[in-house]
C-alpha cells in the first residue's frame, strides 16, 4: 500500500526535552512537517491540556500513545522494568491498573493504539547488555570474550516466568477493552535489550493467545535489528505474528544504536522490514533527540521515496 508523509508520525521521543509545554512539544513536531504523532511515556500530564487544543484546533492528530502515559515518577513502572510480568501481585496489578489509564487517555486522544513494553527479567545491563553491545559496535564478536559472555546472558534469561506472568496481565487488559467496547488496539513492543521481553520468537505466545482481539503486535525496526546482531532472532516474523501487526516504530539501526532518522545509514538496514513497513497499518517514527531538524526531514523524505510508492 502506498503511502505519504501524510500517513506517517512522529514520536514526541525527539523532542520532549526540548519542549516546555504541550502547545510546543506538538508546534515543533508540526514544522518538521508531520500532522500525526505519538505521544510517549515522557509526556507530562501538566502538558495534557495544550496537546489538547491543538487537536482541537486540528492542527494535529495523534495515532497512538505509548504506556505508562502521561509520564510517571515511579521508576518501577517505568519504560526499562519488569511491569507486566512482576511475579509481586500488588505491583503487577499497579502495573495492570497504570496501563488502564494509558489505554483511557488513548480514547480520549483518538489514538488509535497503545504501545508496551510488556516485561523483561530483571538483570542489571551492565552486566550483559551494556557489554555485549560494546564489543558488537567494536566488530568483536568473533571474539571469545563475546562469545563467553552471550553464552552466560543465553542461561541467565530465564524468561518464561515472567511471560507467564505477562500473559495473564495482557489478557486481562484485553477483557478490559473487550468489556468497555473501546475503540483502541494494543500493541506489544519487541524491545531493546537482551533481557527484555519480548523477542521475535516470543511474539508468537501473544500471536497464539490473542489472535482476533484487541491485542497485536508492535515492531519495532532498531529493536529488532540490534536483537538480530546480539543473535537473540531473526527475520522473516512468524505469518501470525506478522498478521497481528498493530504498528510500527521505524528507525534506523547499526553497531547497536538505534533512533536513527530512516534510510540515513549507509545501505538500507529497513529492507528486510519493507513488507512490516508497508503493510503496517500506524507507521511512527520513533527519532533520538540526537538527531538535527535537518537529517530527519531529509530521512523522511528518502524514506518515503524508496518505501511510500
Amino acid at each position: 500500500m502506498a503511502f505519504t508523509k501524510a500517513d506517517l508520525a512522529i514520536s514526541t521521543m525527539w523532542n520532549f526535552r526540548k519542549a516546555h509545554s504541550g502547545e510546543e512539544l506538538i508546534d515543533q513536531l508540526r514544522e518538521l512537517g508531520f500532522e500525526r504523532v505519538e505521544l510517549n511515556y515522557q509526556v507530562r500530564t501538566e502538558w495534557l491540556s495544550g496537546i489538547r487544543r491543538r487537536i482541537d484546533e486540528g492542527l494535529i492528530s495523534v495515532s497512538s500513545v505509548h504506556n505508562v502515559f502521561p509520564k510517571t515518577l515511579d521508576q518501577r513502572f517505568d519504560t526499562d522494568s519488569v511491569m507486566l510480568g512482576y511475579e509481586d501481585e500488588t505491583l503487577r496489578k499497579q502495573a495492570i491498573e497504570l496501563a488502564k489509564g494509558s489505554i483511557e487517555w488513548a480514547c480520549v486522544l483518538g489514538a488509535g493504539a497503545v504501545v508496551f513494553h510488556p516485561t523483561e527479567v530483571p538483570l542489571d545491563p551492565r552486566r550483559f547488555d551494556v557489554p555485549l553491545k560494546a564489543l558488537i559496535k567494536a566488530h568483536h564478536t568473533d571474539a571469545s570474550e563475546y562469545k563467553a559472555l552471550h553464552a552466560e546472558m543465553i542461561s541467565a534469561r530465564q524468561a518464561q516466568p515472567y511471560l507467564d506472568r505477562m500473559m495473564l496481565s495482557i489478557e486481562e487488559l484485553a477483557d478490559y477493552v473487550v468489556r468497555f467496547n473501546l475503540p483502541v488496539k494494543l500493541g506489544m513492543e519487541n524491545r531493546a535489550m537482551c533481557h527484555q521481553c519480548p523477542t521475535f520468537p516470543e511474539f508468537d505466545l501473544i500471536a497464539d493467545r490473542f489472535h482476533g482481539g484487541p491485542v497485536g503486535i508492535w515492531l519495532d525496526t532498531g529493536h529488532g535489528i540490534m536483537m538480530e546482531e546480539m543473535g537473540l532472532q531473526t527475520l522473516p516474523l512468524s505469518k501470525k505474528a506478522a498478521d497481528m501487526i498493530v504498528g510500527m516504530h521505524i528507525h534506523d539501526a547499526v553497531d547497536a544504536l538505534d533512533h536513527y532518522a530512516p534510510c540515513t545509514l549507509p545501505g538500507d538496514v529497513l529492507a528486510p522490514y519493507r513488507e512490516y513497513i508497508v503493510s503496517s497499518p500506524i507507521k511512527v517514527l520513533e527519532l533520538s533527540g540526537r538527531l538535527a531538524a535537518e537529517e530527519i526531514i531529509m530521512g523522511t523524505d528518502r524514506f518515503v521515496a524508496q518505501y511510500g510508492n
